[in-house]
């Protein structure tokens, strides 16, 4: 029986596919091998199995070596795959046998082994690469022992190679970002943050400088203040024109988009000449530089260079721009915390400064101290006084302060020795300022700046009633930077200090002429009608000037809380958005919830500069003072803490008053707070209430500025320190307060003064100096019947919103407006807006429905609030009102008093307590 050998003498080729059919398909006249009808049956038998397998497989066969494959190893061919079938091994693998030949040696000489994961530069189908491979090589005997040929099994792992080196590299990333927060976190000052990122950032991408440069707010100039570097590039640090470096680079920069650079002889944007030229000054062969936006504008940059030209990867910009954006979020950070810094200590400074010139009348005594404490503040050389000449051709330093050891600087000067820009510019009244005078001045004029010993000064002119003087501050041997810090500061010290002289100078002006005045009493008519005119007017001087003083301390307390409160907030506002930014929004809350806190004390430092002056809006009700207290005890004696005792002793037969039930609260518990601050050490505190019936002669004797009537008293005493006669006369003056700085805004006794006048009473203080202090609240009393103010601090449950109940909201603020009407909304109840009164009164004037008014008290275009609401009342007299201002009217809302339905809110208010009014409101049919 014939064998399908014999019927087929190519039958071993079966199954093999293209491979198989490569090997038919080939003429093999003349080959070593011959005819494959005639090979040994061992090759048949090795080619068979290598055919059939579906792993990557090689037969090399005989003396030469012919290379046969199978199928799965096409891949791996490239361009060879053509012509290799039956082709000699080192015909194939020609630029790969220098690497091969020792590996076939070895497996030859009985030495079979296993490489994995071994890197090979081979031309493939992909083109020339890096590959890596595992693979064994082992050699094929015939059976008398021969070496037939040699067997290959092979698997090209270059893309597991790749995908394990791109995770390494990825966990190297991350370590070392987390390691550069970690080295930011230590410092809290821009320069050392910027210092620690350039030097870490250049150490991890091997480069020789990386540089971190502020763009200033035209786009135009690039200013390197701090660089790293190792290696053959020299610092370049100083300013940098961005156009200098080629329009493109400027136009790429400009737009934030990241520039990278492999070579800047090839690259079209930095390849001209000019472009050329700045990178050849810098030294810079190769460069990626990553922008740094901010608010839509380029702020800084990272540059990271090298000295010869580099092909920088996609992963290394990468990591450049994240250790940007997360260096420059420390920088904000800092930068924020240092300008709160500055702030404060400006602010402490100037106060200091006042208390040490507060008792000083003579200039030259009030001088020598400012120029003092001036230049220790600021770290000065020099900081002197001058007068100017009448025809301001020289100046005279009569007052100064200078380093132990230089020499004084007092005397007359030239002024034109200085230069002619000099000279004009003070005459004009503009500040002088000069960073470094031998680079900034032609030589004539540094000189005489030199002669001084002064390299670098701030000239602050001052003119006052005609007269031209200065302040001057200055560095006598090394140049320096004036911030606006700086210069601001000087120009606010040079402006107090002309105010202090003129308030002395009147103040001793008025005392002579008073004494003369005193002196000249017989004269005649007409010499003291005249002397008294002049009096007058200088006394109108200093009235003036102790008015700009209160004003100064009012609008300084002002600022320094509000500017504390905007910092947190704004502070706050830009790391949400920088968070948000990063992907960060699980760190949000704390930062929103910061942001709402300061904006609530915002709040009630308004409310309590509203009280103070009597312009709070108030919702006054029949109210139960005893009940009140009752319900506070606890809160107070939480708040006062446990070593100090609280006890209360009321009037069972307390007559009821009308007033603001949260607003008495909170003069309560401010008054409670006093008392705990005047016992360090613990003590007593008794809150007390009684009647009080005023007759003619009572009130007059009390002299508590009060009509005769009856009134109820509300009072909080104390066993602490006590108050002197002079702080009892200025307690209840806005911002004046004994507590150390930054305890206390001098604010509460104030509000609780304005609270009472306002309610129609008066506030009153008993003090004795270590036995303790007494302030009480009287307030009149209410004889209406109406029922007396609940508690409505808790919420009642109310029904859902009907689809059809409608709410019109006036208000000309469009914010304001669009919130309160979102809030309605989410109520479920129907919104109409208006933008003013003559708007609302076309709703109020159709048919259409409505449950409830909310209005803005101070409307514009000819209706306020109040006339909308008596308009709305005479066509719909059972609809609710609900007012809402941020200033009371006191005229327009009738004097605190509004008709029943009718109730009122103050601005800033939080939208959870509008939406409980407006429930409450409407639920009451």
């Amino acid at each position: 029986m014939a064998t399908d050998a014999m019927i087929d003498p190519l039958s071993f080729l079966a199954g093999g596919g293209e491979a198989a059919r490569m090997i038919r398909a080939r003429d093999w006249t003349g080959h070593p091998l011959g005819a494959p009808e005639v090979w040994p049956s061992s090759l048949k038998v090795a080619l068979s199995l290598v055919l059939n397998s579906p792993e990557s497989m090689i037969l090399s066969w005989g003396p030469d070596l012919h290379f046969f494959f199978n199928d799965a190893y096409f891949p791996l061919l490239g361009p060879r795959l053509s012509w290799a079938m039956g082709a000699r091994f080192d015909e194939v693998w020609a630029d790969a046998m220098a690497q091969a030949l020792p590996i076939i040696e070895a497996a030859m000489a009985g030495e079979s082994r296993r490489f994995v994961d071994l890197p090979w530069k081979l031309a493939t189908d992909r083109g020339a690469a890096d590959t890596w491979w595992t693979f064994s090589y082992s050699r094929v005997l015939e059976a008398d022992g021969s070496i037939a040929g040699l067997f290959i099994f092979t698997n090209e792992t270059t893309e597991a190679v790749l995908n394990a080196a791109a995770v390494r590299a990825n966990l190297e990333r991350q370590e070392f970002l987390l390691g550069l927060e970690g080295q930011l976190r230590l410092h809290s000052d821009p320069a050392p943050i910027i210092l620690a990122a350039v030097a870490a950032l250049g150490r991890q991408l091997g480069a020789h400088q990386v540089a971190y440069a502020d763009v200033d707010e035209c786009g135009a100039v690039a200013t390197v203040e701090y660089d790293w570097n190792d290696g053959p590039i020299p610092s370049n640090a100083g300013a940098h024109r961005l156009d200098d470096y080629g329009p493109d680079f400027a136009a790429d920069l400009r737009a934030g988009r990241p520039i990278v650079v492999a070579d800047i002889s090839a690259d079209p944007r930095t390849a001209s000449p000019l472009s050329a030229e700045s990178f050849e000054r810098a030294s810079v062969g190769a460069f990626m530089l990553v922008p740094i936006a901010d608010d839509g504008r380029l702020k800084a940059a990272f540059c990271i260079n090298q000295a010869a030209p580099r092909a920088w990867t996609a992963a290394e910009l990468a990591l450049a721009r994240d250790a940007a954006d997360r260096t420059w979020a420390t920088i904000v950070r800092a930068r924020a915390d240092a300008a709160l810094r500055e702030s404060e200590g400006r602010l402490r400074f100037l106060d200091e400064l006042a208390r040490a010139t507060a008792g000083l009348v003579e200039a030259d005594a009030l001088l020598t101290t400012t120029t003092r404490m001036v230049a220790t503040h600021m770290g000065l050389s020099i900081c002197a006084y001058a007068d100017m000449d009448e025809d301001e051709d020289g100046f005279t330093i009569r007052g100064e302060w200078t380093a132990p050891g230089a020499p004084s600087l007092l005397g007359h000067f030239r002024l034109r020795d200085f230069g002619e820009a000099t000279h004009r510019r003070l005459g004009s009244g503009e500040t002088l300022v000069i960073d470094d005078s031998r680079a900034e001045l032609p030589p004539q004029e540094a000189a005489a700046f030199q002669a001084l010993g002064i390299s670098a000064t701030v000239c602050m002119p001052l003119v006052k009633n005609g007269r031209l003087t200065a302040l001057m501050a200055g560095h006598r041997r090394e140049a320096h930077r004036w911030t606006a810090a700086e210069i601001a500061l000087i120009r606010e010290v040079s402006e107090r200090s002309w105010a202090h002289i003129e308030r002395a100078g009147a103040a001793a002006e008025l005392k002579a002429t008073a004494g003369a005045l005193a002196a000249l009493n017989a004269t005649l008519e007409e010499r003291v009608r005249a002397r008294t005119s002049e009096l007058m007017r200088i006394e109108e001087v200093l009235r003036q000037s102790q008015k700009m003083e209160a004003v100064g301390q009012l609008t300084g307390g002002l600022a320094h809380d509000f500017n504390n409160l905007l910092a947190g907030i704004s502070g706050s506002i830009e790391l949400v958005e920088s968070r948000l930014a990063q992907g960060r929004g699980d760190e949000v809350a704390r930062y929103l919830a910061n942001a709402m806190g300061a904006t609530k004390r915002a709040a009630a430092l308004t409310h309590r500069l509203l009280a103070f002056s009597r312009r709070q809006t108030l919702a006054p009700k029949a109210t139960d003072i005893n009940r009140l207290v009752a319900e506070m005890a606890d809160l107070v004696r939480r708040t006062v803490g446990p070593a100090i005792e609280v006890a209360t002793a009321t009037d069972g037969e307390l007559w009821p008053v009308l007033a603001d039930p949260n607003q008495l609260e909170n003069a309560l518990l401010n008054l409670c707070i006093n008392s705990r601050d005047a016992m360090p050490d613990g003590g007593r505190l008794v809150v007390r209430t009684a009647n009080l019936d005023l007759g003619p002669d009572a009130a007059a004797e009390r002299r508590l500025d009060l009509p005769p009537g009856q009134y109820v008293v509300l009072s909080v005493s104390d066993d602490g320190t006590g108050m002197s006669a002079d702080v009892i006369e200025k307690a209840f003056d806005p911002f004046f307060t004994t507590k150390p700085i930054g305890v206390g805004t001098g604010l509460g006794l104030s509000m609780i003064y304005g609270f009472a006048q306002q309610s129609g009473g008066q506030a009153r203080i008993e003090s004795t100096q270590g036995r303790g202090t007494t302030v009480s609240i009287v307030l009149p009393r209410h004889h209406s019947p109406e029922a007396l103010a609940e508690d409505v601090r808790a919420a009642p449950a109310q029904p859902m919103a009907k689809a059809s109940e409608t709410i019109l909201v006036i208000d000309d603020e469009p914010l304001i407006r669009m919130l309160i009407v979102d809030v309605v909304q989410d109520l479920g109840y129907v919104a109409i807006e208006a933008g003013d009164g003559p708007e609302g009164m076309e709703v109020l004037r159709s048919a259409q429905h409505l449950d409830l008014l909310i209005t803005d008290v101070g409307l514009p275009n000819g209706m306020n609030g109040r006339q909308v609401a008596d308009a709305a009342r005479e066509l719909r007299p059972d609809l609710k009102v609900l007012f809402v201002t941020g200033y009371a009217e006191t005229a327009v809302l009738g004097h605190g008093h509004l008709a029943p339905g009718m109730e009122v809110m103050t601005k800033p208010f939080q939208m959870e307590e509008l939406g409980r009014r407006i429930e409450t409101l409407i639920a009451r049919g």
